[in-house]
C-alpha cells in the first residue's frame, strides 16, 4: 500500500489510506517513504470495536479461526507521534473530520478557502 501511494503522491494524486497498519514500523516506513503524509490514529477500545464488528473478524480471530487480528491474534503497537488522534468511542464523526481538514491545511496539503468547513461549521 505504501508503494502505491508514494507512486500516486508523486504524480500529483491525493491519497487516503484505510488501513491498520498494525505494527508501527509499517507506518513508519510509509511515513519515510511517502511524501506529504499525515498519520490519523482512530484510538479505541477493543470492546467497542468487537462491538462494532459487522463481519464478525474479532470473534473469528478470538476463536482462532481469523489469523492476524490486531489486538487479538496480532499486536497492536500504537503510533508515537500521529498529527491527528481521533477518540473512536467518544469523538464526534463530524468534528473529528474537521480536525482531520484542519490538519492537512495546516500542512498545506489541501487549500484554505472561503469554504473551510472547519471555520465555517457547515457539514463536511
Amino acid at each position: 500500500l505504501a508503494y502505491l501511494a508514494r507512486v500516486l503522491v508523486l504524480h500529483g494524486v491525493p491519497v487516503i489510506v484505510d488501513a491498520t497498519a498494525n505494527r508501527r514500523v509499517y507506518r513508519d516506513r510509509a511515513r519515510a517513504a511517502i511524501p506529504r503524509f499525515l498519520e490519523v490514529h482512530v484510538r479505541c477500545p477493543l470492546a467497542v470495536c468487537q462491538a462494532r464488528d459487522p463481519k464478525g473478524i474479532y470473534r473469528r480471530g478470538a476463536e482462532g479461526t481469523a489469523q492476524n487480528v490486531p489486538g487479538v491474534s496480532a499486536p497492536y503497537e500504537p503510533p508515537l507521534t500521529p498529527e491527528v488522534v481521533v477518540d473512536g468511542e467518544r469523538d464526534d464523526p463530524v468534528d473529528a473530520a474537521r480536525r482531520i481538514v484542519s490538519a492537512l491545511e495546516k500542512k498545506g496539503f489541501v487549500p484554505r478557502g472561503p469554504g473551510d468547513a472547519t471555520k465555517t461549521g457547515k457539514p463536511l
